[in-house]
């Protein structure tokens, strides 16, 4: 039996890694990392168990071999995009095509918000640019060098004090899309440690749900680098947090793996089993889900 997890996770603001590593609830080693592709690759070079991640660059990783399994969410729709124009509010579906001649900045190949942004691209012309680091993007958006971002809630509220309008909102861009779950290797499915992790995972997302507590603690992760009422925006921007695996959960998923599947990022297609064990969250979420 392992002593404690070896857990990736994500400088995302509403993933329930700060909550549980500020307030000391679960015994792990906490890594850092800075993409998801780059968890994945941890996954291949045995450096992690467990991680927070969005399920696209995950796909990608079971699709080629590496041992790992969906086994809980934690949020959906949790990709926005905004830049120099005018909001969704004002001119609806007509925000999007704002983006056409336009450069938009976007984090790394294979992550969910470069799949939801290519895949509108294909009924629209606009240069795409990945980058391996979120802040990269904030900042050559302030410098004028892009028109758009595409990424987190996070990321939508740092563009809007800078001058962005949001384009179009987490709710209507992909009913349900994955913006993170977890995923553990197979072979630590029966360790004690994982249903500790998830009920406290659990009771987290459930938290979260509070948004004045959170963001305090949240703040204080932080350092003081966004302030308290930015990342409370953060956390309603997408209010969509639970740790359950609905059907919708699964199907936005499977959805997704389609899309990469035309896009290149597949070789194969895959199905709910490849990517999901269940097991485990049903256990401890049996009722009903409460990302809506």
């Amino acid at each position: 039996m392992k002593e404690r997890l070896r857990i990736g996770y994500l400088s995302t603001a509403y993933h329930t890694s700060h909550i549980l590593r500020e307030l000391k609830l679960v015994n792990a080693e906490w890594k850092l990392y800075g993409t998801g592709p780059e968890i994945v690759r941890a996954f291949e070079d045995g450096k992690v168990d467990l991680a927070y991640i969005g399920l696209p660059p995950a796909i990608i990783g079971i699709e080629r071999g590496v041992d790992m399994v969906c086994i809980a969410g934690g949020h959906v729709e949790g990709t926005v995009i905004a830049g120099r124009g005018k909001s969704y509010q004002e001119i609806g579906e007509r925000a999007l095509r704002q983006l056409e001649g336009k450069k938009v900045g976007v984090p790394s190949r294979g992550s969910i918000h470069d799949v939801i942004l290519r895949n509108l691209a294909k009924n629209m012309e606009f240069e795409i640019i990945n980058y391996p680091w979120a802040d990269l993007i904030l900042e050559d958006f302030i410098d004028g060098k892009l028109d758009a971002i595409c990424g987190t809630p996070s990321l939508g509220v740092l563009a809007v004090k800078y001058g962005a309008e949001i384009f179009a909102s987490p709710d209507t861009l992909w009913s349900f899309n994955p913006s993170y779950g977890i995923v553990v290797r197979e072979k630590y499915l029966k360790e004690e440690l994982l249903m500790d992790f998830l009920i406290k995972h659990e009771w987290a997302c459930n938290f979260m749900r509070t948004y004045r507590l959170p963001s305090q603690i949240i703040f204080k992760v932080f350092g003081g680098l966004v302030s308290e009422s930015d990342i409370q925006k953060m956390l309603e921007m997408s209010p969509k947090y639970c740790a359950s695996l609905p059907d919708e959960y699964v199907k936005g998923t499977i959805s997704l793996a389609d899309a990469m599947l035309e896009l290149g990022y597949l070789e194969n297609s895959v199905e709910e089993r490849d990517v999901f064990n269940k097991e485990l969250i049903q256990l401890i979420h049996p009722f009903p889900h409460h990302y809506r």
